[in-house]
């Protein structure tokens, strides 16, 4: 997958820096939202790594159990962890 959660940390950093340089309330506005996104999109990038790569190492041979395990969940409701989805 491309790209880099550093930089986009990075990226963000930068336009926290031309917040505060900027001038105009409005571009202190863009330019802090700009951060947001950047960290936001790191935090994303690198749940989306972990996701694949967990799948990756599954066996699509193992029950259905073998996910919540390999995603490293702590709670799973026990409803699916039995094979059993609930529609609400």
């Amino acid at each position: 997958m491309p790209g880099n959660p550093e930089q986009c940390r990075l990226n963000a950093a930068r336009c926290l820096k031309l917040a505060k340089r900027a001038r105009r309330p409005e571009m202190r506005e863009t330019f802090t939202a700009l951060a947001d996104t950047w960290t936001r999109l790191a935090a994303e990038h690198e749940f989306d790594e972990a996701l694949l790569r967990a799948i990756s190492e599954l066996k699509f041979s193992e029950p259905y159990e073998a996910l919540p395990l390999a995603l490293k969940l702590h709670s799973w409701p026990i409803s699916v962890t039995k094979g059993n989805v609930l529609r609400e």
